[in-house]
């Protein structure tokens, strides 16, 4: 996967440097525990797919702008933050294989180092000096709190509900690369009202598809997924494999399933998502959604990095951890 990242990039090679330099320079304190935190989390990055959208959906629209650079670096930052506070709410040891922060420093130095990483978004969203992206930058942070709110507050009708899934899935991880997208092309030298909201069309339907290729690897055996298999059910949050499994059951067979998520009864539930076709409609809605995100691209002049986005999309919908 790092491999294909590298091609992805080839179109702004010369900005993700100066992408990288921005985001370290960013993160420099004084203080020798934050800068612990730092390292540490350093040592965990994930493979940075959301500000090489902000830049290839720049580079799309017209050109890449410094603020552009200061658009992905606070989108990254703002993404991190979430991760250190998730891992918070849920008492996640891991992160991508790697301890995490709250595991390595416990709550209250993780919160703290999670709002350090927030306050840092911020920043680099003001020094783009564009309302707009300041902007979308502070309606991300909200949708993102919006989102895992629906999550934790939702009823337990609520949660058998794909309705309801989608609606959180969207404020959450879809949020993230539609905002990437739209900062991304807000950010160009000569983008255009009608180009931005195709851009932000197709952000959103790579981040729902990127979140439902999750929910697949909740399911599925491997040390190269990076996370805790049966995760998601030990939290108790119900992804698309189980809710369309539960929808098709009979009311006799929802009890059942609904016992054994509640006992958080992961053996059972993996083998009854796989036998039930969970996985595989699961499977049939990331290549619709996929096929999203391909049709809004069309409507862009073919180039390499037209051709470089593409790409990124197949590697959303078919990457392997």
């Amino acid at each position: 996967m790092k491999q294909a990242l590298q091609q992805i990039s080839t179109p702004i090679a010369t900005q993700i440097d100066a992408f990288q330099q921005a985001y370290q320079a960013a993160l420099q304190s004084n203080n020798a525990l934050l800068q612990q935190m730092v390292t540490h989390v350093n040592q965990s990055l994930g493979k940075q797919m959301r500000p090489m959208l902000v830049l290839l959906c720049a580079q799309l629209c017209g050109g890449i702008t410094p603020a552009t650079i200061h658009a992905a670096v606070s989108v990254e930052l703002l993404h991190v933050a979430s991760l250190i506070h998730d891992d918070v709410v849920d008492e996640s040891d891991q992160r991508r294989g790697k301890p995490s922060l709250w595991a390595s420093f416990q709550s209250k130095a993780a919160v703290l180092g999670g709002d350090f990483y927030l306050s840092a978004a911020l920043s680099e969203a003001v020094k783009s000096q564009q309302l707009t992206i300041i902007n979308g930058i502070a309606n991300m942070g909200k949708k993102l709190v919006d989102g895992e709110l629906l999550q934790l507050s939702g009823s337990k009708n609520a949660i058998y509900n794909q309705a309801y899934y989608f609606k959180v899935i969207e404020a959450k991880t879809a949020e993230l690369f539609k905002t990437c997208a739209q900062l991304g092309a807000l950010s160009a030298q000569h983008s255009s009202k009608q180009l931005v909201e195709k851009a932000v069309q197709m952000g959103l339907a790579i981040g729902i598809c990127f979140q439902l290729k999750d929910d697949v690897f909740d399911y599925q055996q491997g040390e190269h997924i990076g996370k805790p298999v049966g995760n998601d059910v030990q939290e108790g949050k119900m992804t698309l494999p189980l809710l369309y499994v539960y929808e098709q059951a009979s009311e006799s067979e929802k009890a059942t399933i609904k016992q054994a998520f509640d006992n958080k009864d992961v053996a059972y539930i993996q083998q009854l998502v796989s036998e039930k076709g969970g996985i595989d409609y699961t499977l049939e809605q990331i290549n619709l959604y996929k096929q999203k995100a391909l049709q809004y691209l069309q409507d862009f002049e073919d180039s390499p990095t037209r051709k470089a986005i593409e790409q990124f999309i197949l590697l959303v919908a078919e990457r392997e951890k």
